[in-house]
């Protein structure tokens, strides 16, 4: 957008650049009303005080602008654009205003041509209402607040320099806990499974013998009763396997 520059037809531009403070807008005509002057190339804070004024006038009229990704918008006062009805062109003068706590000053200047025109035979420019600041009011808020929310959802998820009790990358912190546990998880499976091989492995090889056959039970007579015995040495009657064939023999 150059300076002077008008393509929207409520939207008055000015635009900043390198260290100037004062610039001069693309123009408005007389007569109109709803417009709004869109500062660039500033950053202003979320809202501004804007005093508008007409040249050779003592006093200024006051709107609050609200900036949105370093553009701010503010109303042009409807009076400022009529001038009594004058009949020639004139100066409509913007002062940005920026406060802090203790103080408050004019920062930048914004000089609108205001070109004048012949009075539309039914001109009746709408009522300005206090309404409309308390609209501008709501709108900085909730700018204020999702700037916020966004902060703290950061904060949370790897932290922000506005929250230092919250500095941890939480994200990364709790994938490398899930990946932990998932790695811990894996090596005690496979711990119990060795544990289960090496069991069975010693059972299998408690069953066989020497030869690979099975031990079975062993028995002898003791004061007239058959005993069964573990150990094959002392076996009166003894079994062994031949193939698929199951025989015993008695030990005299």
């Amino acid at each position: 957008m150059k300076e002077g520059e008008k393509v929207n037809s409520n939207i008055v531009f000015a635009v900043f650049a390198g260290n100037n403070t004062s610039v001069i807008a693309s123009h408005a005509w007389q007569y109109d009303y709803g417009q709004i002057l869109r500062i660039q190339g500033l950053h202003l804070p979320a809202a501004v005080e804007v005093h508008f004024a007409i040249e050779d006038e003592e006093t200024s009229t006051t709107r609050v602008g609200v900036t949105t990704n370093d553009i701010t918008d503010v109303v042009i006062p409807d009076n400022c654009l009529e001038n009594a009805d004058t009949i020639e062109s004139y100066n409509l003068y913007a002062y940005i205003y920026l406060t802090t706590d203790q103080a408050g000053g004019t920062g930048y200047k914004i000089t609108i041509p205001v070109k004048t025109r012949a009075k539309p035979e039914t001109f009746d420019g709408p009522e300005e209402q206090e309404l409309f600041k308390e609209a501008i009011k709501a709108v900085n808020n909730s700018a204020n607040s999702a700037t916020q929310s966004e902060k703290v959802a950061e904060a949370w998820a790897h932290g922000h320099k506005e929250f230092p009790d919250q500095d941890k990358d939480n994200a990364a912190y709790y994938a490398t806990q899930a990946k932990n546990a998932a790695a811990s998880v894996s090596g005690r499976v496979s711990e119990s499974k060795k544990e289960i091989d090496n069991y069975v492995k010693e059972k299998e090889e408690a069953l066989k013998g020497e030869t690979g056959n099975v031990y079975f039970a062993a028995f002898k007579v003791v004061n007239g009763r058959l005993i069964m015995c573990s150990d094959p040495n002392v076996d009166k009657v003894c079994f062994h396997r031949e193939g698929s064939r199951l025989k015993y023999r008695l030990a005299l």
